[in-house]
């Protein structure tokens, strides 16, 4: 039924390493076609500018990984580079051929200061000349309140911009309702909170995505690993889906 996941992720995660392989034939598995995707290895914070620069060019490694695999599945696969300030702070990379998009989390790296400020204008503009989505973590506190960011859905009209969980409701309505860039994606985004933004008029802005194999680690078979248990905990996430819509 699902052929599109517009929130997939591979690499580490806390205790756990998902390879992005098992991760793209997870998916394949599970009658997914085309997929964004990025690494929570950006996650991890370098104790020194070598270590950074390691993590980086580990992260490009997983990426040509999936797309290797995905190749081979006959899959359409969106890699998204993950911005981090005074981390991974160089919008220009995604002119090579790995990167078609970005991912920003507002609780990963200093947003708040100038170097922050300069990146998130950075990447908006690499994004408009690009024509590449902008994939943004929200949440309920005021660090990642999808308000935060709002000055750029304005100042760039071109862009598509997609808050990711779509927390909170309240906002995220409100902020549709005001721009017509804003999508929001179903990764872990509450069920009642789905159907008031159907109600609200904007089920057309909703895109499916899972957040997958994050569901994997928050579920209590988060001390196994293997391809058999990622591929049932996707079909769980999918029945789970169909069964509260």
């Amino acid at each position: 039924m699902f052929t599109f996941d517009c929130h997939v992720h591979f690499g580490q995660y806390n205790q756990i390493y998902y390879q992005p392989s098992w991760v793209i034939k997870a998916l394949h598995k599970n009658g997914v076609r085309r997929a964004w995707v990025s690494s929570t290895t950006a996650c991890i914070e370098p104790r020194s500018f070598d270590e950074a620069q390691y993590l980086s060019r580990h992260i490009d490694e997983e990426v040509k990984e999936a797309l290797a695999q995905a190749s081979k599945l006959k899959m359409s696969l969106v890699p998204l580079y993950w911005a981090v300030p005074e981390r991974y702070c160089d919008p220009n990379k995604v002119d090579g051929f790995l990167y078609s998009g970005f991912k920003i989390h507002p609780k990963v790296g200093e947003w708040g200061g100038i170097g922050g400020e300069k990146l998130f204008f950075g990447v908006c503009t690499r994004a408009s000349q690009r024509h590449y989505p902008i994939l943004i973590h929200t949440g309920v506190d005021a660090v990642d309140s999808p308000a935060r960011f709002e000055k750029y859905f304005a100042d760039f009209p071109d862009v598509m911009f997609v808050l990711a969980h779509c927390r909170n409701i309240g906002e995220v309505i409100r902020l549709f309702k005001k721009y017509k860039n804003l999508l929001g994606d179903t990764a872990f985004c509450p069920i009642e909170g789905y159907k008031e933004i159907c109600r609200a008029g904007f089920e057309s802005r909703m895109l499916w995505g899972t957040d997958f194999p994050i569901t994997h680690w928050c579920s209590r078979e988060s001390d196994k690993l293997n391809l058999t248990v990622l591929s049932a905990n996707y079909k769980v996430t999918l029945d789970s889906f169909k069964l509260n819509f």
